[in-house]
């Protein structure tokens, strides 16, 4: 009875293993790596996450899977540079990112475990996640973020082809969206048709139809995707594309249809708050740079910082600590002082690092592509900038624009110069 319970249990174990093969399959080798099924089935349940977490509806797994996995080959190569860079984030910069994201949410880190795994994701996934993309942001910056300029002059052509009177950037809007999904290879006829059902959906919304119903009626599928909500957000946040259908729309309205990538589009304006805000925050920083070099490893660096801090800490001065050791010479004379800025001017990863500091208390130790710092917030105030607050945040836009250009061609260079091998005809 013994060897009979013993075969079967081997045999049990043996389906069980050939379906766990089976399950997580070979989808595509990048270069040297695999993506496995198992690896496509995280990230699709991390992208459901954040899109509950944005109040939004994630795609049908057909749709939403092929889009990941694409995006999966890409990071495997941006990563793949960030090893060959020794660009290295460690356990207390993901650590930091985790308590930054508790704080936006008015949780603990322990409460946003809690959360994050009783939404069907494990915890480790999650900070692996985190942990891919804060090294794939240092990849970027180091390759595009210095290379990008923003001319005067291409500032002032904005601002006249942007006057603010005519500007819905101004104003904070909700919005409802119904996209019929379009694939990229699509026909002719089949983009023609999904835009007829999209122009037929927009007949029945101008009659009384509301999304909820639309919702029910049309969603979710692989055709329709409905969002009751997209949340309050500032309109300038938005694509221009999106800018462009709203600029004569009014609360309650909708946009006629319009096209982008995904598909055809219609927004509704739920709700809208108007009026320019020229009232900013800006905090006065100091900080204290160092780099690595021939004679310095960046682990030692980092060890120098880490002392540094403690001293600081311990009641030493801030400035007089940046003047004997800073190695930003534009700042190292003022004890570190970077003046008054707004976070959104700072490098991303330096923005990350002081957020939810309060006036006083030192920053740990992070990495930008200048180098390894740590940085004090010493004061913070609400001031109005007007016209200059205008200019800057043209200058984002141009660079924001030249940066996402300059990212689609390195990364479509990098994709075309890597071996990409599709093992298994992804079918969703």
């Amino acid at each position: 009875m013994i060897k009979a319970f013993l075969i079967s249990l081997m045999m049990i174990l043996g389906v069980v293993a050939h379906a766990q093969t089976a399950i997580n399959r070979v989808l595509v080798v990048v270069n040297e790596e695999a993506i496995t099924q198992s690896d496509l089935d995280k990230r699709v349940a991390l992208a459901n996450l954040e899109a509950r977490s944005s109040g939004q509806n994630a795609p049908p797994y057909g749709v939403l899977a092929p889009r990941l996995l694409e995006e999966m080959i890409v990071d495997r190569l941006l990563l793949e540079i960030a090893r060959r860079s020794n660009l290295i984030v460690g356990e207390g910069q993901v650590d930091y990112a985790l308590s930054v994201i508790a704080k936006q949410n008015q949780i603990g880190v322990n409460e946003l475990k809690n959360v994050i795994e009783q939404s069907g994701v494990a915890f480790e996934d999650y900070r692996d996640d985190l942990k891919r993309q804060l090294t794939i942001r240092q990849v970027i910056n180091a390759r595009i973020g210095r290379t990008i300029a923003v001319s005067t002059t291409e500032v002032e052509e904005y601002l006249d082809q942007n006057p603010q009177t005519e500007a819905p950037e101004d104003r904070k809007v909700e919005l409802a969206q119904i996209v019929c999904l379009v694939e990229a290879d699509a026909s002719t006829d089949e983009r023609q048709r999904r835009k007829a059902l999209a122009l037929r959906i927009r007949e029945e919304l101008s009659a009384g139809l509301s999304f909820e119903e639309a919702a029910d009626r049309y969603g979710p599928s692989d055709e329709v995707e409905v969002q009751v909500s997209l949340g309050m957000r500032e309109a300038k946040q938005l694509p221009d594309v999106f800018l462009n259908a709203l600029r004569e729309v009014a609360e309650g309205g909708l946009t006629e249809v319009f096209e982008t990538p995904r598909g055809w589009h219609i927004l509704k304006v739920i709700r809208s708050q108007g009026g320019v805000s020229r009232m900013i925050s800006q905090l006065e920083l100091r900080h204290i740079l160092m780099r690595q070099s021939a004679l310095l490893s960046r682990q030692q660096v980092r060890s120098r910082l880490e002392r540094a801090r403690d001293r600081i800490i311990s009641g030493e001065d801030f400035g007089a600590v940046a003047k004997l050791q800073s190695e930003d010479t534009t700042t190292r004379a003022a004890g570190g002082s970077l003046g008054w800025v707004e976070s959104s001017a700072l490098p991303p990863e330096f923005a990350q690092a002081i957020e939810g500091l309060s006036a006083g208390e030192v920053s740990p130790v992070f990495e930008t592509v200048a180098g390894l710092h740590i940085a004090q917030v010493t004061g913070e105030r609400e001031v109005d900038i007007a016209e200059d607050l205008r200019r800057r945040e043209a200058e984002q836009v141009l660079r924001s624009r030249k940066s996402q250009e300059a990212l689609e061609q390195w990364t479509q260079s990098l994709r075309e110069e890597a071996y990409v091998q599709y093992r298994v005809t992804f079918d969703g």
